[in-house]
């Protein structure tokens, strides 16, 4: 039930916990399986209330054991429904119960325990999750269970990792380091390693399964450290091992590292053929088994050719990344996956972009922001308005882009800012407006600057000081301008080799404007002409018609 959970596998993780529960009635055993059963059916959005609150009101006629794993469940139940304040509760009553638990039943006292780690972690109060994991692994100690303290070693890990990005104090430095979490995870693996002999079959699998998971975190924090190969070769050992127990997500997780420490070696193509071996061995074994519809497959292959496409992207070869990461939307999408097709579409919606495929590039993005929606994933509603509207703009659509009004709002702020002379909300809001691109133009911010700094000239100043803008004042009445005939315009025009047709003498008001520096300003009108210029954006005479301007200040009109 925990493989088919983990592997996403949700109707046989639910069909595999039922059968648990039924041998666990039967053989009079406390009902462990039924907090998986609770995580599955919650992933499949099944009710699971009714369930716990049956098994609860059973538990007060049972014995320890019995209470202890409904009350594992409903701290699962609670976790899952984010309700986090009844789950600490729950947790808290949970950890008095598995103090109490006789020594036979040490596999549920330590889920019991590691449950108070999860709970705490889920919070944020990632110090009092290391006091969690520390009980763990007391406890564990205590009872000379070295499959358990190898667990434990693994959650204290884990707990170092998320406590690395708590800044602490003026540094900022995290309240441990990667170099902690690095010796929690080796002890890990060592303890895993040393007691395999010892133990069964069954016992075996489970600790080889820890001990690749110990592999993974090691490798993690070797990223973090910048000891690539080590972890590369942390990351392939745990490949080895989830692939032949089945634990295929664990297996992405694994190759993810692998291609990581890849890219940090200027390897990319070396992690890419890992990536695509690991693919072919995937769909070969899905082939050699029953289970070629199986959602787990599905998603394994789908992780894998997103690795892929990322992969792809980051040797600039768009062709590969959208063809792989269009393939894994797919896949999502038969198994159902939306917010995993959501996550593909936008990888796929940014690499068209990258292709030139601008038309692709959104109706792809379109398609993950309507997905998101309806999920009501607000991270993925807000990636998919930013790569749609990145996609527009560059199009020259920028109205049409669902940021478009958050970014003119953030313009409008950085006025404010400066005529408040805000250094710290000015350059805030500077930040937000270059995260928008191209979706405020420069007229939209000469239409917002040049009118404050003509009432207030100072604010150059502080634009020049505290934002680094080149930035001149504005040109007021006391610049001089010439206007040239446009007779004499193209008279000069002719003089120095360029003689134009009718068609193309379209400066019909150029004047030369002294000041700060010699600008050229024109009036230019293009005449009718046929039909495919007419239906064109934008018609090349413009761009000629600004060059041809510059010729005021040509000497022999001075």
């Amino acid at each position: 039930a925990e493989k088919h959970l983990d592997n996403s596998d949700l109707q046989l993780s639910v069909r595999s916990a039922e059968d648990a529960l039924s041998e666990s009635q039967r053989s009079g055993k406390a009902p462990v399986a039924l907090h998986v059963l609770v995580r599955a059916k919650q992933r499949l959005g099944i009710p699971a209330n009714d369930l716990v609150k049956e098994a609860a009101e059973k538990a007060q006629s049972q014995d320890l054991s019995f209470k202890a794993a409904v009350k594992l469940a409903e701290v699962s139940l609670s976790l899952g429904d984010g309700r986090l304040s009844d789950a600490v509760q729950q947790a808290k009553d949970l950890r008095s119960l598995a103090t109490e638990l006789p020594p036979s039943e040490s596999r549920l006292q330590t889920l019991a325990l590691s449950m108070q780690v999860t709970t705490q972690l889920a919070r944020g109060a990632y110090d009092d999750a290391m006091r969690a994991a520390m009980e763990l692994l007391a406890a564990a100690q205590r009872r000379q269970d070295k499959q358990a303290e190898a667990a434990a070693w693994l959650r204290i890990a884990e707990v170092h990792r998320h406590r690395e990005m708590v800044p602490m104090g003026p540094t900022g430095v995290g309240t441990s380091t990667a170099e902690e979490t690095l010796q929690a995870a080796e002890r890990s693996a060592d303890i895993y390693t040393s007691s395999l002999s010892s133990l069964s079959a069954d016992s075996q699998s489970e600790s080889r399964r820890g001990m690749a998971s110990a592999h993974v975190e090691a490798g993690r924090a070797c990223l973090r450290l910048g000891r690539f190969r080590q972890s590369i070769s942390l990351a392939s050992e745990a490949m080895g091992i989830f692939r032949s127990l089945g634990f295929l997500h664990r297996l992405t997780g694994a190759l993810d590292v692998e291609l990581e420490a890849r890219r940090g070696l200027m390897e990319p193509m070396i992690g890419l053929q890992a990536a695509n071996r690991e693919l072919q061995l995937l769909r070969e074994q899905a082939e050699s088994q029953e289970t070629r519809e199986s959602r787990g497959f599905n998603q394994a292959e789908a992780e894998i050719l997103e690795a892929i496409a990322r992969t792809h992207g980051s040797l600039s070869e768009p062709l590969g990344a959208v063809r792989n990461a269009l393939l894994a939307a797919d896949l999502r999408k038969e198994i159902q996956d939306e917010a995993g097709e959501t996550a593909a579409l936008l990888l796929a919606a940014d690499q068209q972009r990258n292709l030139g495929e601008m038309i692709d590039a959104t109706e792809t993005a379109e398609r993950a922001l309507a997905l998101a929606c309806r999920t009501g994933n607000a991270r993925h509603e807000e990636e998919a308005a930013r790569v749609l509207s990145r996609v527009l703009a560059e199009r020259g659509l920028n109205d049409q882009a669902p940021q478009r009004p958050q970014a003119l709002q953030a313009l409008e702020a950085l006025i404010t800012a400066v005529k408040q002379r805000d250094g710290g909300a000015a350059k805030d809001s500077e930040r937000l407006l270059n995260s928008f691109g191209g979706l405020v133009t420069n007229k939209d911010i000469a239409d917002h600057v040049v009118p404050l700094i003509s009432r207030d000239p100072e604010a150059v100043k502080f634009l020049r000081e505290e934002l680094g803008w080149n930035i001149e004042k504005p040109y007021t009445q006391k610049q001089v301008g010439k206007e040239v005939r446009h007779l004499d315009f193209y008279l000069g025009h002719r003089l120095t080799g360029m003689g134009f047709g009718p068609q193309f003498k379209v400066c019909t008001f150029p004047v030369r404007v002294w000041g700060s520096a010699p600008v050229a300003v024109s009036v230019n009108q293009l005449p009718e002409t046929e039909a495919w210029q007419m239906e064109m954006m934008f018609r090349p005479g413009f761009i000629d018609s600004g060059l041809q301007s510059g010729m005021v200040h040509a000497p022999f009109f001075d």
